[in-house]
């Protein structure tokens, strides 16, 4: 069988889709921007508090580990498992991690709980590391407004975009159970895969 999913197809199979307006299963470009502008705006009063900050130097460590994690690291532990990966094509084509090298094969099972655990602390040295500094710093104005902005950016993406993401085993994901149920019933191999680690449809 196959190791493909319906959201890397052509769009002449979502014709008779019941489910293509309840989720994120086609690549968007609108979708890529929301998820960038998101992001830039914890990213730059962070960049800035630290530079505020005397630390301006560490944050080539904060880069660092920035290209590490998402280039390297989470594209193994969470993006491997994304139904978008499948595409046969040399890098990702999806709503976050697009123009990243596919370094790792397609893993249509869902993440395991060693991997969740590895994103969430990903996550949180992401996000931790210039807040770090701006408190060894004393810049606690541009600590606040970095911490809200982490804060919203995270907030944003669970009620916008996580709700209909097709990477349904990653912590963050809140589709509702039937509709991943559906979606699997449409990918037979990622079903397969599924219900070999336990998953049960209803």
């Amino acid at each position: 069988m196959r190791k493909t999913t319906c959201s890397v197809q052509s769009e002449e199979i979502c014709s008779d889709c019941k489910i293509k307006e309840e989720l994120k299963c086609r690549f968007n470009q609108k979708d890529l921007f929301f998820f960038m502008g998101s992001a830039f705006i914890f990213m730059i009063p962070a960049v800035i508090g630290v530079i505020l900050s005397s630390y301006g130097w560490w944050l080539i460590g904060w880069f660092a580990f920035w290209f590490i994690f998402f280039e390297f690291w989470e594209i193994r532990i969470l993006c491997s498992h994304c139904p978008f990966y499948a595409e046969d094509v040399k890098t990702i084509h999806c709503i976050a991690n697009y123009g990243s090298v596919k370094l790792w094969k397609y893993h249509p099972e869902p993440m395991n709980k060693s991997e969740k655990i590895q994103l969430m602390i990903g996550f949180l040295i992401f996000g931790g590391y210039p807040l770090l500094f701006m408190m060894i710093g004393g810049q606690w104005v541009w600590f606040i407004i970095s911490l809200a902005a982490v804060g919203f950016f995270f907030f944003r993406l669970i009620i916008t975009t996580c709700n209909k993401c097709v990477n349904f085993s990653c912590p963050l994901n809140r589709v509702p159970k039937n509709l991943v149920d559906e979606y699997l019933k449409q990918n037979p191999a990622m079903r397969e895969d599924w219900e070999k680690v336990g998953y049960k449809l209803d």
